[in-house]
């Protein structure tokens, strides 16, 4: 959309996507750990830790190879000058694609770690998903996306005033 702080090159695309998988799994992750711990703690951020680096590798692979180009696709289907509308509608189907796939794939890791059945596994991702959905969702619009397009917009601040 013209006006908007957005990536054009792949070596931006890849800095864009990196800052925000790491915003974004970093957030999910202390959010689900916070929901299991109830308390900030030395374990909270060292399972943060843990949870960042077995899911930030894959969302970033599935976001700039995959996601990226199919949002790409849909967003355009619904044309609109207003830029708080294109952002909230890129958004709202990143996330659409993203949340069920990590909350599927963090399933996974628990499913192996702690032996759960398929049971256990299709309980805990169905449960998961609306409430990491709508917690993403929120924390994507208001917070992590206006922060990812702040730091993108100051790494690549000379690129970008040139492409003017």
């Amino acid at each position: 959309m013209k006006g908007m702080i957005a990536p054009k090159t792949t070596k931006q695309r890849i800095v864009f996507t990196l800052i925000g998988v790491i915003l974004m799994a970093t957030t999910m992750a202390t959010y689900n750990k916070y929901l299991v711990y109830g308390e900030f703690s030395w374990e909270l951020f060292r399972q943060v830790g843990i949870a960042f680096l077995q899911k930030g590798p894959v969302a970033f692979v599935l976001q700039f190879f995959f996601v990226q180009k199919w949002v790409g696709k849909k967003t355009v289907q619904y044309p609109t000058d207003n830029k708080i509308v294109y952002y909230c509608i890129r958004t709202g189907f990143t996330v659409l694609v993203m949340c069920p796939i990590m909350c599927f794939y963090s399933n996974i890791i628990n499913m192996i770690n702690f032996h759960w059945t398929i049971g256990q596994f299709l309980e805990a991702w169905i449960s998961k998903m609306p409430v990491n959905w709508v917690f993403a969702f929120g924390v994507q619009i208001w917070f992590l996306g206006p922060v990812n397009r702040f730091l993108f917009a100051k790494i690549f601040a000379k690129e970008l005033a040139e492409a003017k």
